[in-house]
């Protein structure tokens, strides 16, 4: 088992191997990398605001302890 460490937490996960002797680490490199995961996460966030934009349906987000929904005009996507 490999152990993963991603924002203080650890995580644990089975090694994939392509034979008995060769490691496929990759799903561990990219979990390791958190600017990494960021970039990953925010990406499809935004592609889900866009799409909400572009259907005219509105998003909800939480702001002062409680749900505010956002309008499909005012809705901001980073870049």
């Amino acid at each position: 088992m490999l152990k993963i460490k991603i924002y203080g937490n650890n995580f644990w996960r089975l090694p994939m191997k392509k034979d008995k002797n060769v490691l496929d680490d990759n799903i561990s490199k990219i979990l390791n990398n958190p600017a990494k995961v960021t970039k990953i996460i925010q990406k499809g966030i935004n592609a889900a605001l866009l799409k909400h934009k572009q259907e005219g349906n509105q998003v909800c987000e939480w702001r002062d302890n409680k749900v505010v929904w956002i309008p499909s005009e005012q809705i901001i996507i980073n870049k």
